[in-house]
């Protein structure tokens, strides 16, 4: 809410805002890519393409999870500094925190002292989530906040289409597509090795998606109860409707999850609708 606020009061077009793994993904698309030219190269030219004549830089979801993160995140910041670019972020983790991992954080050490020396760091903590007096206020819900979370019988919803989508060089089906929605299941979408620039890649193609037979949030594992939070993260991000169909409340969801990642989990899912056992003809049609 905040940053939507910033963004509305900046000169448009001097100002550009991104989701940070979209950026990078955009950036190291292959169609951006001539041939023999090394990453580095490809990431610099991105950042001239796309950061040319602006003053300001946005990032939703500043984080940093993958060694590799940490080598664009170094660039980046190196970038906006020697050419005068405001860099304004957003971050569910303080500097410290990012890639908080024993075995690499000694790679965003540098980037930290940066944060830290060259950025005002503020900590937005209150006890009420605003997100959600937002969704209280919508006479009309639209985009996430006309999803749903159903708790149906674990036979049910059934996907009845043939259709298979393709990304990246494989392809997820059979799936259901009718007028801009997809109906997919929740082992075709994190249970196979989805990333979330995947995931922000499939959302593009659709502005309606209804996931079905989520298992019980209290035994899944951390791999796909992070594809999931992954899923649910781009969803609202991008404003997307979203209805999930799972054996349980998914209130046990994110217990294997950062505090912080847990706690933001559960604002996103405070914020779509609740049914109880109602059949697939209705609550999916």
């Amino acid at each position: 809410m905040i940053t939507n606020s910033l963004v509305a009061h900046l000169p448009e077009a001097l100002t550009k805002r991104f989701h940070f793994h979209e950026f990078f993904h955009h950036l190291n698309s292959p169609k951006n890519r001539a041939p023999g030219q090394t990453l580095g190269a490809i990431f610099i030219q991105g950042l001239e393409r796309e950061l040319s004549e602006i003053d300001v830089l946005i990032f939703d979801e500043f984080h940093c999870t993958e060694p590799g993160d940490a080598m664009f995140m170094g660039k980046l910041v190196k970038y906006c500094e020697q050419h005068d670019i405001q860099l304004v972020t957003t971050s569910n983790y303080e500097p410290e925190k990012l890639l908080d991992d024993d075995s690499f954080h000694h790679l965003v050490k540098p980037i930290i002292g940066s944060i830290r020396s060259d950025f005002e760091v503020y900590e937005l903590d209150h006890e009420f989530d605003y997100r959600l007096l937002s969704t209280s206020l919508q006479a009309t819900p639209e985009g996430y906040r006309r999803g749903s979370l159903t708790l149906l019988p674990q036979s049910a919803p059934t996907i009845c289409g043939d259709e298979w989508i393709k990304i990246g060089y494989d392809q997820i089906g059979p799936v259901e597509l009718r007028d801009g929605t997809i109906w997919i299941s929740f082992d075709q979408i994190c249970r196979t090795r989805r990333n979330t620039a995947d995931y922000l890649e499939l959302a593009s193609r659709f502005s309606c998606w209804h996931v079905t037979q989520i298992p019980s949030s209290e035994t899944m594992p951390m791999d796909e109860e992070r594809r999931l939070a992954n899923l649910i993260d781009v969803f609202y991000d991008k404003d997307i409707e979203v209805h999930l169909y799972a054996e349980d409340d998914l209130s046990k969801l994110g217990h294997m999850l950062h505090a912080t990642e847990k706690a933001r989990l559960a604002s996103r899912l405070a914020q779509l609708n609740r049914h109880h056992d109602v059949e697939r003809t209705t609550a999916s049609r």
